[in-house]
Parts: C-alpha cells; structure tokens; sequence
C-alpha cells in the first residue's frame, strides 16, 4: 500500500482501542545474574560497544540482560549465555536474530571468562555453544 492509502485508513480509524485477553508465560531469571551482567559491561553494550543510552532512576547505566541462547529455547540464566545490551540492541538481536550480531556476543562471552579464568564457566559454555 502506498503512504497515502495507510494514511487515509488511519485517519478513519476509531481512537477507541480493542481489548483482548493474553494468556503467556513468564520465565524466572536470577536477578543476581542480571545485576553480573550489567555490571561486567561496565556501561557499554556487548554487540554496539557505544555507552548506555540514559541512566536509571538509581543512576545506572541502563542496559538489558539478554539470553544469547533464549529461556524459551531452553539456554540457562547463567553468566555464560548473558550479555548487557541497550535497549536499541536488544530488541534488534530478538527481531532480526542475526547469526552474526549471535557469533559476536557469543565470542564476547568466551572473552568474559576467559578473562576471569572462569573454568567452571568456560566448561558450560563451551557445552552449551557445542565447542570442543
């Protein structure tokens, strides 16, 4: 459809909205991991590398935990399937699931605990990612 034709239909549109029940499901993640996360990022997001677009009301940077491999695809709430991203990002790595913008922050993990000499870590990722 053209500009002109999406115009005119919102124009005609009713400002009232619908109502309409959602049932969904809501999966527990560890605050604790969160808190990790955004703090290893030390404000600047994993996949852009620019600084936290605003602070939060406690004056934090704000970024948003994100789950490399999703809670809904079965990945652990663990520091090696976590990354701190912006708002901007994250909603970019669920709408366009790129396996590049995947393999970046996937190295960046790697990079974490390797960092930290994070053994344990490094074990339960390199399972999870299935690397040998």
């Amino acid at each position: 459809m053209t500009d002109e034709v999406i115009k005119e239909r919102a124009k005609t549109k009713s400002s009232r909205s619908q109502t309409k029940e959602v049932i969904s499901t809501v999966r527990d993640w560890d605050p604790i991991v969160s808190e990790w996360t955004k703090r290893r990022a030390s404000g600047i997001c994993d996949l852009c590398n620019k600084e936290a677009p605003f602070f939060d009301k406690n004056g934090k940077p704000y970024l948003e935990e994100h789950h490399v491999i999703t809670l809904a695809d079965g990945g652990p709430d663990a520091i090696y399937n976590t990354v701190a991203l912006c708002p901007n990002c994250h909603r970019k790595m669920h709408v366009l699931k790129s396996k590049k913008d995947m393999d970046l922050v996937q190295k960046l993990l790697l990079k974490y605990l390797l960092a930290d000499d994070d053994h344990e870590n490094i074990k339960k990722y390199e399972e999870l990612f299935k690397l040998d």
